[in-house]
C-alpha cells in the first residue's frame, strides 16, 4: 500500500497540539491478519466516502499501520482525506502525555493512536449535546478538537472516555488515494455513530465491525426472490 502523503491534509492538521515524543515509543502497532473470505468490494463503496463515515480495514489489508483498524473519517474532498484510528488504545496515560496540565487529567484515561502521520501532534474527539464554537462538528454530537485551549479544558475537567478521547497522530491520504484503496477492496465504508466512536471496548471493535460487513455481503448476495432486510 502506498505511503500516506503529507499533502494539504497534513498542512491543515500539522499544527495540532504537540506532545512529548517520549510517549510515542509506547504506542501499539497491530500485526497483519489472514484474508477474510467475505471481504469484497461492495457496490457504491467509493461513492459512500464522506466525512463522518467509518473505514473498516479488510482482513487482507497488508499495511501494518492499518491492519485490524477502524478509522473515523473526519475530512474527505478532492484535496485528500483525513481520519483517526479509533480502536487503538495505548498504555500511555493522559497524565503522562500532558504532565503540565493542572488539575491533572483523569488518571484512568489513556492516549489513542490516531495514525502514522504527524506522530507528535494530538487531536481529540468530544461527544457533546451542546453546540461548540471551539471545535468542529463531524457528525451529530461528535466534535473534532485541534486547538490547545479546548483540549486542555477537557483534560482539566477530567472528562471521561465515554465523551472525550485524545489521539496522537492521524491517518492521511493524498488526492484520490483513499478512493483507489477503497475500490481495490482495502476498506469497508459504514456509517459512524457516537456510540461506535466512543465504544467502551475498542480492542474488539474491529472484529465486531467486520462481522457487520459480512452480514452486509450476505444480504447483497442473497438469491433473487429471497427476502432480505435493507441495509
Amino acid at each position: 500500500m502506498r505511503r500516506r502523503k503529507e499533502t494539504l491534509v497534513h498542512r491543515r492538521y500539522g499544527n495540532a497540539v504537540r506532545m512529548s515524543a517520549a510517549c510515542i515509543a509506547l504506542l501499539l502497532l497491530l500485526t497483519g491478519a489472514p484474508r477474510d473470505l467475505g471481504a469484497q468490494l461492495l457496490p457504491g463503496a467509493v461513492r459512500a466516502l464522506a466525512p463522518g463515515r467509518l473505514l473498516v480495514a479488510a482482513r487482507h489489508l497488508p499495511d501494518p499501520n492499518f491492519s485490524d483498524t477502524v478509522v473515523f473519517l473526519v475530512d474527505y474532498s478532492d484535496e485528500g482525506a483525513m481520519g483517526l484510528i479509533i480502536n487503538r488504545r495505548t498504555d500511555v496515560p493522559l497524565v503522562r502525555a500532558f504532565p503540565l496540565v493542572s488539575p491533572a487529567p483523569d488518571p484512568q484515561q489513556r492516549l489513542y493512536f490516531g495514525g502514522p502521520v504527524a506522530p507528535t501532534g494530538v487531536m481529540a474527539l468530544l461527544r457533546s449535546n451542546s453546540p461548540r464554537s471551539d471545535a468542529r462538528e463531524v457528525i451529530g454530537g461528535v466534535y473534532l478538537i485541534t486547538e490547545r485551549e479546548p483540549l486542555e479544558s477537557q483534560l482539566r475537567a477530567r472528562t471521561g472516555p465515554d465523551r472525550f478521547r485524545v489521539y496522537v497522530g492521524y491517518s492521511g491520504w493524498g488526492p484520490g488515494q483513499l478512493d483507489r484503496e477503497t475500490a481495490e477492496g482495502s476498506w469497508h465504508v459504514l456509517p459512524a455513530t457516537a456510540d461506535v466512536i466512543f465504544d467502551a471496548a475498542p480492542e474488539s471493535l474491529w472484529e465486531r465491525q467486520i462481522r457487520l460487513t459480512r452480514v452486509r455481503v450476505a444480504r447483497l448476495d442473497a438469491p433473487v426472490g429471497r427476502t432480505s432486510a435493507a441495509w
